[in-house]
């Protein structure tokens, strides 16, 4: 079993902008609720700078691929309001000063006045710099298997944060190598060889230099106080140093800091890397890491070092060259004792960045020759939000979850709620906000719903039963098993000859198994139709056909949050294509890619076709819809239509009542509903695992967020 040996968390700034660079004037997104209550995504400065925050994670590789989940789900977000993240750390176009967007942070008074303060002091131009802070602590396990395998290690980890944050003020200028990545800026002529952001003249820093005294952590408060009672600062927060020494509470202070031991150190002079669309990368965090144990490592009195500062605007000459390689083959040392999985980074580090010269800062000058510093940041903000777009529906790294478990996670994303992957195959995920941790399945079944429940749903028939008890009303419905008698079989099938029929596997999912029959039917169609089902389950059911359309009201906690009709999978003719071409191009439909589903050409279509008097080949008019197949499932190509407000109050209530008498708290229940202004219906059954895909991403109409629904069921979110 592999021990967890150190935590690392990111805190991804970069402002909200237009398609054309300029500083977004619309408001914090809905979809991500209150701000302040958010542990994910909320604001840093004014409106318009996000900040993204990642939870605490056990290793670099689950760092980044919750840091990607996260912006995959605010830029699809912005998407939708026409903006992007502008993915570079000097400011896009801002506004004039009387039009710049400040924070609404609603009743939180202090926020606002502490905004206001910052803005008095520095402006409102330098806080729209926007950078990356790497969070990291030890476990006990690597602290003291780095105590047995080097000398001279502090005994207790305070001290030993100290060391490294004494020795980083020396060695910073690595990490500027590392990530650099401000040369240029829009509208200004000032420029750097590495991070303008970092230089003195155009950087990130206090109006007064802070003297913060890295001695241990009662000298590191009280020079800190000290320039809180000089009048230099507000807050410890307005300490703008490379790295800090952190409490657990994100909104630290310095009584916090003293009555407890340190949490983490707050690595703050990364500049926003413009060619991830996460600002940073795997293998940025992974030197990260390494340089911070490296810190710890050295002997501090013989570290002689250069002012980081300094190296960010001049860059490197041939002897720091030298000596960054000589950094990095220590570090390779390093790993193979300490046993940290950063090899290859170490080594693409020598072989392509430090040996080749070739720096971030570098990229970004290429970029501005080519297309000028604003197109070309923008091209790059286009392309992540076109790359987050294709993983809407999908949580990278994941294939095997089932559909509506990508849809919940990126719910519960937006709401600032952890997440963590227990069986993939399973669909089986914990949800966790920091005070209650809830298991779910499948995106539906949960610890509030009993365990009988989801066999009662599979059961159809006993399911019905239910619903005749209840006055619920339900197709008339007779069961073949294989045990009977083919003599009892035959005459049953007889007896039902000339009638309209569905005939369906007792237990069935996604459509399979099912024959509707909706002309009346010969006796070598219905036997045809048992035999099929009968390849499916033990038992078969055969029940009366019900003119009309299928409806799936979803149902959560008691209430019916949305409704979708289910059209069944067909193709618009253009008076040119072929049904054949015509399916083949609705498969390269957004909606098909993101969904991963493809309308399967099978026998069943082809029959269906030849019903209706036309096959593959047949070129439908202009606008004519060709329905594929009988059955409206969306496993078969099926499209769900968002008709949530023109269904009546009426049909409602009737799901709601009905989940009721199951105690179900998370239900689908199928309708055939052929005209709404009567009040004639057919329940056909439940499901309960309902497919939330189809409530959140309508084909068309309007969606819901069903996940949240769910979240506040759990009580993983306030209603």
């Amino acid at each position: 079993m592999e021990e967890d040996l150190y935590n690392i968390g990111i805190e991804r700034e970069g402002l909200r902008c237009d398609k054309e660079g300029k500083l977004s004037q619309k408001p914090h997104p809905e979809a991500f609720a209150d701000r302040m209550k958010n542990d994910f995504i909320t604001t840093d400065w004014g409106e318009a700078q996000l900040e993204l925050r990642t939870p605490a994670c056990k290793d670099t590789e689950e760092c980044y691929e919750k840091l990607n989940e996260i912006t995959n789900v605010v830029l699809c977000e912005l998407n939708n309001r026409d903006e992007v993240i502008w993915p570079y750390s000097m400011p896009c176009i801002l506004p004039k000063e009387e039009d710049f967007p400040w924070g609404d942070y609603g009743d939180f008074e202090d926020e606002h006045e502490y905004e206001m303060y910052l803005y008095d002091k520095y402006g409102y131009k330098m806080h729209c710099m926007s950078g990356i802070h790497v969070n990291f602590n030890f476990t006990n396990i690597l602290f003291d298997r780095i105590k047995k395998t080097y000398a001279n290690i502090p005994e207790k980890l305070d001290d030993a944060y100290f060391k490294i944050m004494r020795v980083f003020m020396k060695k910073a200028w690595v990490l500027m190598y590392v990530f650099g990545a401000t040369p240029l800026q829009l509208g200004e002529d000032d420029t750097s060889k590495l991070s303008l952001r970092n230089t003195e003249k155009s950087g990130f820093t206090n109006t007064r230099k802070i003297e913060v005294d890295l001695s241990n952590k009662e000298k590191y408060i009280k020079s800190i106080r000290q320039s809180i009672e000089d009048k230099q600062i507000r807050t410890a927060k307005e300490v703008y140093v490379p790295i800090r020494a952190k409490s657990k509470h994100k909104n630290f202070t310095l009584k916090e800091l003293e009555a407890g031991e340190i949490n983490h150190i707050e690595v703050r002079l990364c500049d926003i890397n413009p060619l991830d669309k996460c600002g940073i990368n795997k293998e940025q965090m992974d030197i990260t890491v390494m340089f911070l144990i490296k810190c710890l490592l050295e002997d501090e009195n013989k570290v002689e070092g250069y002012y980081y500062k300094d190296i960010a605007r001049d860059g490197i000459d041939e002897k720091k060259k030298q000596e960054l390689i000589e950094e990095f083959k220590a570090y390779k040392e390093i790993n193979d004792k300490l046993e940290l999985d950063f090899g290859q980074t170490i080594e693409k580090y020598l072989n392509n960045v430090i040996n080749n010269g070739n720096t971030l800062a570098d990229d970004v000058r290429e970029i501005a020759k080519e297309d000028g510093l604003l197109k070309g940041i923008l091209k790059l903000a286009d392309k992540y939000s076109e790359d987050a777009e294709e993983m809407r529906y999908k949580i990278t790294g994941y294939p095997g979850l089932e559909a509506s478990t990508h849809i919940l996670i990126k719910d519960a994303i937006s709401r600032g709620i952890n997440y963590r992957i227990i069986d993939e195959k399973k669909s089986f995920v914990e949800f966790d906000n920091g005070k209650i941790r809830e298991c779910v399945v499948q995106a539906s079944k949960t610890s509030k719903d009993s365990y009988i429940y989801p066999f009662i749903t599979d059961d159809k028939l006993y399911a019905k039963k239910i619903m005749k008890e209840n006055g619920i009303d339900t197709p008339k419905c007779i069961v073949l098993n294989k045990k009977m008698s083919q003599e009892k079989i035959d005459r049953i099938i007889k007896s039902l000859v000339g009638q309209k029929l569905v005939v369906k596997p007792k237990s069935t999912n996604y459509g399979d198994g099912i024959s509707i029959l909706n002309n009346p039917v010969t006796e070598k169609e219905l036997t045809s139709a048992v035999d099929y089902a009968f390849t499916f389950d033990t038992d078969v059911i055969i029940e009366e056909y019900v003119k009309g359309n299928e409806y799936r009201f979803l149902v959560i906690d008691g209430k019916c949050v949305h409704v979708s009709w289910r059209r069944r999978s067909s193709v618009v003719g253009d008076g040119v294509s072929t049904i054949q071409k015509l399916i083949e191009e609705k498969n390269k439909t957004l909606n098909f890619i993101k969904f991963d589903r493809k309308i399967v050409i099978n026998q069943s279509m082809l029959d269906y076709l030849a019903e209706q008097g036309y096959s593959l080949e047949y070129i439908p008019p202009k606008d004519e819809r060709v329905y594929l197949h009988k059955v409206s499932n969306v496993s078969k190509g099926g499209e769900p239509i968002a008709v949530f407000e023109e269904m009546p109050d009426y049909f409602k209530k009737i799901a709601e009542k009905l989940v009721k008498a199951y105690n179900a708290k998370i239900c689908g229940v199928d309708f055939i509903i052929d005209d709404f202004n009567s009040k004639e219906y057919k329940v056909i059954e439940l499901n309960d695992n309902p497919g939330i895909l189809v409530n959140e991403c309508p084909a068309e109409g309007k969606g819901i967020k069903a996940g949240i629904e769910i979240l506040k069921l759990l009580k993983l979110i306030e209603d």
